[in-house]
């Protein structure tokens, strides 16, 4: 197939293909055209990195209707099913958001809150439920290169987030404890300031968590682990405030609208988990979370002002 300095005449003598496919490509990646070569490819060829570590996958939408074409000749096995069935997976969960959740959201609470508010309170906590799942799968997913394994990465950096969010959430009653002051004074800035510390954090990490990791990878787990949360510890505490924040100032304009404020968060969750795998797939690691902090500051923006107590 290829040696360095082979000719073409040398090659396609024994397993007789019509063209020599195999040389071509190798050439072709090894020569000035790789970049053609690779986007004109039928499979995703390009090499994996740090940020997009995802092996296996091949899958082209654009190769999907020949591949389906060829089913009656074997095409199937071909055909990676592993992202496909990612896609399949959001398109279901999206209806069964839309049906359980904002439906009869849109139906059952016309006159529990003026349009414009539900929007603003609808657009906040749907924004906290994609951006705080797209941070943790992120992270999730970055701490497997420090780690060296998924489970490990998924049990430290998950107890982490969870442990230091629920710090973050008790911390932030101190911030809540005379809301109708802020409120009355359209004070937002509890959850703007944790928002910044979730960006400058977040920020910082992107940055020098490969430096870290560069420098700490020989320890043994035994100390890796405990690195690890203590890494992931100020971000999910900052991560922690602006849902309990939120729900204050809910609880303190229409207690009624909570639940769905429950609802509209938890669906975005489920949406995000899936969401943020195939963001990493085409984008990467880092673009997950930048789409999280814009997300963080829409929210932030949403709910800076207060909500009116009429309906």
């Amino acid at each position: 197939m290829y040696y360095p300095g082979i000719t073409k005449t040398e090659v396609n003598q024994y397993n007789l293909l019509e063209e020599p496919y195999f040389y071509q490509g190798v050439t072709a990646l090894l020569g000035k055209e790789r970049d053609e070569f690779v986007n004109r490819y039928k499979f995703h060829i390009s090499p994996t990195t740090d940020g997009r570590p995802y092996f296996f996958h091949f899958f082209k939408w654009r190769t999907l209707r020949e591949i389906l074409a060829l089913k009656g000749q074997g095409g199937l096995p071909l055909l990676e099913w592993g992202y496909p069935v990612l896609v399949a997976t959001l398109l279901q969960a999206v209806i069964m958001s839309f049906v359980l959740v904002l439906l009869p959201l849109a139906l059952l609470t016309r006159n529990i809150m003026a349009r414009r508010q539900r929007g603003r309170v609808i657009s906040y906590f749907f924004c906290l439920g994609l951006a705080f799942l797209f941070i943790e799968m992120a992270f999730i997913q970055k701490f497997i290169l420090f780690l060296h394994h998924p489970v490990y990465s998924a049990s430290a950096v998950l107890c982490a987030f969870l442990t230091f969010a629920g710090l973050g959430s008790g911390f932030s009653k101190r911030w809540s404890e005379n809301l109708e002051r802020l409120c009355a004074r359209a004070n937002g800035l509890p959850i703007a300031t944790a928002v910044a510390g979730i960006g400058i954090i977040s920020f910082l990490y992107v940055i020098f968590l490969p430096l870290i990791f560069q420098h700490w990878m020989c320890l043994s787990n035994l100390w890796k682990i405990p690195i690890t949360i203590l890494l992931i510890a100020p971000l999910a505490f900052c991560m922690g405030m602006p849902f309990p924040l939120g729900l204050s100032k809910v609880a303190y304009t229409r207690s009624d609208f909570i639940p769905w404020a429950w609802g509209i968060n938890g669906c975005a969750s489920v949406l995000s988990a899936i969401l943020a795998t195939i963001l990493s797939v085409h984008f990467g690691f880092n673009l997950v979370i930048g789409i999280a902090l814009v997300l963080y500051f829409i929210s932030a923006v949403v709910l800076w002002r207060p909500l009116d107590k009429t309906t």
